[in-house]
């Protein structure tokens, strides 16, 4: 009989069920990565078949010269900031980054970095898993150089067919480039925001220090970060940050690269926070004429300079830059107009007087936030300079060319020429003045007679050979003035006196010392050419002329005189223009002032940038106020702690003594005598080919009186005459009777006269008188009396007719002897030499 099995119970129906199902389950379960790879493969060979033909291949250029920010220094080499474009990248070695930085970045990014081809298969089937479980492409499963690829040749675009590529350049990479080499720039090329790219410029950024010096947690929060800088970032949310700081310190105690402990101790390690500003505004003004200068050098774009890297060592004194700066900032040193209340704009320039570099610069007062490409008032705006260019187009080409000295007279007096009319501020007039007096008063009227003398355009070539621009309507006298129809710039104006600062070498400005491209390699380095375009004795004697604006108490810029040191300026004011619009109003429209020795040229400029009736300086605003206020908180700050140097005086220049008194009272260039009173000696400087020869005729001592004779008047007295040698000196008669005394009877000053005649009405007949003469100087006293002459010979005569008693005569004479002294100032005896008589008998 035949066995049969026995019919299932409900029970027994459902357990099988069940394990059917799970069978099933089971199986469905182990199919699906076979299905997935199945799938992938078909995807990829899809993909493969499709689109391999348009990959990219791999370009080593485009990964070796990636974006990266260029350095600016100051003049000492020391860094002032850096520039970058949308990247903020620089480059640094993997020597410069810490290994327990390299450690967190590999622990928290791609643990088997050091072994993989260039692609994870562990990760890319564990990312595979999690994107079939979200049913969509959510997880890369990117290496370390898989990301490298992807930053560098790639887009962000998360499609299978990017992925495929980007395992398949990987492994190309890996090919070329060694661990180390693609971990270095793996470090240099990853974003932490902000625009931030690479570990060095991240550092520097939230911690404002060099990836070099950041601890184990400073690390582990630059690694934490890049997951996602809009979360991770601790200028964004600390608190985000510091735990994932954490979590990536604890993957590095996992894997191996700290202990516990050390792990323990850099999870409580506290991270001092930097946010800096956008540091690219940070002197803005100097800044932007570096790059425009930069451009020009290397012929590039200006923003190829933010992408590519390059070291640019500036000539810009940061401390004297920010002290300028200040100075911007603080409205009382900049007027303000009548009517609105609003402050006057400026522009300032300093100049290293020998190499032409530009120490400081500041093309504006910034009200705001400072930002790029500003108006550029110190190199792009041209004013009117005003009586600032006199040196410049009138008296320096009249000293180095047509022999013009600082004592050469012109006559300041009212002046027209071709309908043109100047005058001088105030409407006063001097008469003679000298050339120093012109140039240190700011006189007007002797300029435009000397630039018309030498000719305008003898004083225009002369002052365009310094950089000086002119307008072909440039042509007549009032350029001597400024008048000048676009104007200067302050910076062309600092490069001009520049010239004579430096002993007449000429040499263009500048703002960049030299250039290095991203390996150090020196591309560019400045090399000043220097050109003698006026005489170094002209320049001296200009220059020191200019000291006399300072030092002289009617001196424009005297307010400089306090600094207590050696400095040559000018100033320069230009009034409001004579306009209907201007009419009625009291007021100036720019004031200028230059200001240098041998070491530094500095010009400042102060006015509105659009002068009208609201907008103007008051009348006080003049050179030699504000501006040259601040020129002595500059130059105050420039010699604080040392001595300003001073003008050598070259060999071909003499300093000679001249006679004070022939200068200022006949106006003659006269040297001085040993005689010459101390204070009335005047050193002034001459070119040796063109120093004064002739002596003074006033101190010295007096000549004798020249041919003494004695005559008789009509009415029978003695009439004694000379010719008097000198037109200054007091000449005295003296007579004496037979005793031998001598007195002077009569006194006068020559002037101008000729022949001198004098009759002795109290000569009494019969009497027999003995006369000479003498020449004493009015102002010379030597020991307490008047430097005199050698008397004249005396002459004897007896006078006809029947002589008085005795005692008449000795009353007489008595008399006389009184009457002289009442009538002169002076007595002296003098005993006269026997040999020195001539008897004369007068019949």
């Amino acid at each position: 009989m035949e066995r049969r099995d026995p019919l299932p119970t409900r029970q027994g129906k459902r357990i099988n069920n069940n394990l059917n199902k799970r069978k099933k389950i089971t199986r469905i379960i182990l199919a699906i990565p076979l299905i997935g790879i199945a799938i992938l493969l078909t995807i990829t060979a899809y993909i493969l078949g499709t689109t391999v033909s348009t990959w990219k291949e791999l370009d080593i250029d485009k990964l070796e010269n990636i974006q990266q920010s260029s350095f600016i220094y100051d003049f000492k080499d020391e860094k002032v900031i850096n520039i970058h474009g949308v990247e903020n990248r620089i480059k640094v070695p993997l020597s410069d980054i810490p290994k327990h930085v390299q450690d967190a970045f590999i622990a928290t990014e791609d643990i088997r970095f050091y072994k993989h081809p260039g692609f994870d298969i562990k990760r890319l089937a564990s990312s595979l898993w999690q994107n079939i479980k979200a049913r969509a492409y959510v997880q890369g499963g990117g290496t370390i150089t898989q990301q490298v690829v992807r930053n560098a040749f790639l887009s962000q675009k998360k499609v299978m067919s990017r992925k495929i590529q980007e395992i398949y350049l990987a492994y190309q990479l890996e090919k070329k480039y060694t661990k180390e080499q693609i971990l270095e720039t793996y470090l240099n090329l990853i974003y932490f925001g902000k625009g931030t790219y690479g570990v060095e410029a991240a550092s520097n950024r939230y911690f404002g220090k060099s990836i070099k010096e950041v601890s184990v947690a400073e690390g582990a929060m630059l690694a934490g970060i890049i997951k996602n800088p809009g979360r991770y970032s601790p200028l964004i949310d600390m608190e985000s940050s510091m735990k994932r700081k954490d979590l990536v310190i604890d993957l590095m105690v996992k894997n191996g690269y700290l202990s516990q402990e050390e792990g323990e101790k850099a999870k409580k390690e506290s991270i001092e926070l930097v946010e800096t500003p956008p540091d690219n505004l940070v002197h803005s003004f100097f800044i932007d004429m570096v790059l425009e200068e930069a451009s020009n050098i290397l012929n590039v774009k200006e923003e190829t300079l933010f992408t590519n890297g390059y070291k640019i060592y500036t000539t810009l004194d940061k401390d004297l830059q920010e002290f300028c700066e200040n100075i911007f900032h603080n409205t009382d040193f900049f007027p303000k107009s009548p009517v609105t209340g609003e402050s006057c704009q400026g522009a300032l320039v300093v100049l290293n007087s020998k190499t032409g570099e530009v120490r400081a610069l500041l093309g504006g007062r910034e009200d705001d936030k400072p930002i790029r490409k500003a108006f550029n008032r110190a190199t792009q705006s041209r004013r009117q300079p005003g009586s600032v260019i006199k040196p410049l187009v009138v008296y320096a080409p009249a000293i180095e060319s047509f022999g013009y000295n600082p004592t050469t007279f012109v006559e300041d007096a009212p002046f027209t020429i071709d309908n043109y009319s100047p005058s001088n501020y105030g409407g006063k007039f001097r008469g003679w003045v000298t050339l120093r007096e012109a140039v240190a008063a700011s006189i007007n009227i002797p300029a435009v007679k000397v630039l018309h003398d030498i000719g305008i355009d003898n004083g225009v070539s002369f002052a365009k050979k310094l950089g000086i621009p002119f307008a072909d309507e440039d042509n007549s006298l009032s350029i001597a003035l400024g008048g000048f129809h676009y104007g200067i710039s302050p910076i062309e104006l600092a490069r001009a006196y520049a010239v004579l600062a430096d002993g007449g070498k000429y040499k263009d400005y500048t703002s960049i010392r030299r250039i290095e491209d991203p390996n150090g390699v020196i591309i560019y380095e400045f090399n000043p050419q220097k050109a003698q375009y006026i005489s170094e004795e002209s320049a001296f004697i200009m220059n020191n002329i200019l000291k006399s604006t300072v030092e002289w108490e009617g001196g424009t810029a005297k307010r400089l005189k306090s600094l207590g040191i050696p400095l040559a300026a000018k100033t320069g004011t230009v009034q409001l223009p004579n306009t209907k619009e201007f009419k009625g109003i009291s007021g100036t429209k720019d004031a200028w002032i230059a200001v240098y020795n041998p070491e530094y040229v500095l010009t400042i400029w102060l006015g509105f940038d659009e002068t009208n009736s609201k907008n103007y300086l008051p009348s006080n605003a003049v050179g030699g106020s504000y501006p040259a206020e601040i020129a002595k908180e500059v130059m105050g700050y420039l010699y604080a702690n040392r001595p300003s140097p001073d003008f050598e005086k070259p060999v071909n220049v003499l300093e000679v003594e001249l006679d004070g008194k022939a200068l200022n009272e006949r106006h003659l260039t006269l040297l001085a005598s040993p005689l010459t009173p101390k204070d009335q000696v005047v050193l002034e400087y001459f070119k040796r080919n063109n120093a004064p020869r002739q002596k003074t005729d006033y101190w010295v001592i007096p000549d004798t009186p020249k041919d003494f004779e004695i005559s008789l008047s009509e009415d029978g007295l003695p009439t004694i005459s000379f010719v008097p040698p000198q037109y200054f000196a007091v000449y005295s008669i003296y007579k004496s009777t037979d005793n031998g005394q001598a007195i002077p009877i009569h006194h006068t000053q020559a002037g101008n006269q000729g022949k001198i005649q004098w009759t002795d009405a109290l000569a009494y007949p019969g009497g027999t008188y003995s006369y000479f003469a003498v020449a004493s100087h009015p102002e010379i006293i030597i020991d307490g009396e008047p430097v005199q002459s050698s008397p004249t010979p005396t002459i004897t005569v007896t006078i006809p007719g029947k002589p008085q008693t005795t005692s008449e005569n000795e009353d007489s004479f008595s008399q006389e002897s009184q009457s002289q002294q009442d009538d002169n100032q002076e007595h002296q005896e003098k005993q006269v030499d026997d040999d020195n008589k001539i008897s004369i008998q007068i019949p």
